[in-house]
């Protein structure tokens, strides 16, 4: 009898121990919608929309990202995106980017409103035109557009490493933000697409 015991205890010990033991396998999928959402509220901000979070939210909640990760760590490091989820946009890092490009939206909005920069399709600013230019504002051009870029490509990051998205998936951060600065442009403003060819947004 107390081997019979000792057997059908032994076997559910077993198997919770392989199990806290080993590393889970989750299958990973890309939050579209949720990095759609964000590039939203960002770029939103950014050209003075007032569609963000409250300030409230950005000195300190942290959304529902985070909860599924932490169950999940108590088997292992998987990472795992929730079908739905808020991205975390309060780090300190995210915020400055964020304050930064603000800054220059409007120096960048009059050098699209002339057409002489436009959106990338990896979102990103690139020099689309620069005829009749004099040298000072070559040069400033090139200025803003480094200080843009350099940005946007930390941001980018920011938001996977603060998120738990694998770097891998940056390029695909960057598409989103590059589809939604399009929707967001103004007639007359140009942007690259899928080939990298320049149109205009009518």
């Amino acid at each position: 009898m107390k081997k019979h015991i000792v057997k059908y205890l032994a076997l559910p010990l077993l198997a919770f121990v392989v199990i806290s033991c080993a590393v889970i396998t989750v299958n990973v999928y890309f939050p579209t919608e949720a990095v759609e959402e964000a590039a939203e509220k960002i770029i939103g901000e950014i050209q003075g929309e007032d569609n963000l979070q409250s300030k409230a939210d950005y000195n300190g909640h942290q959304g529902h990202f985070q909860m599924p990760l932490h169950f999940l760590n108590i088997f292992g490091n998987s990472t795992v995106y929730a079908g739905e989820i808020d991205l975390n946009l309060t780090t300190p890092a995210i915020r400055k980017l964020v304050d930064s490009m603000k800054a220059r939206n409007a120096k960048i909005m009059q050098f699209k409103n002339k057409g002489i920069i436009g959106e990338t399709n990896d979102g990103m600013l690139a020099i689309r035109e620069m005829d009749g230019l004099g040298g000072e504002v070559i040069r400033t051009v090139k200025r803003l557009l480094r200080a843009e870029n350099d940005d946007r490509k930390m941001l980018y990051n920011e938001l996977a490493t603060a998120n738990k998205i694998a770097l891998s998936d940056v390029g695909k951060i960057q598409v989103v933000f590059a589809k939604t600065h399009k929707l967001k442009d103004k007639s007359g403003h140009w942007h690259q697409d899928e080939n990298g060819n320049w149109i205009q947004k009518k």
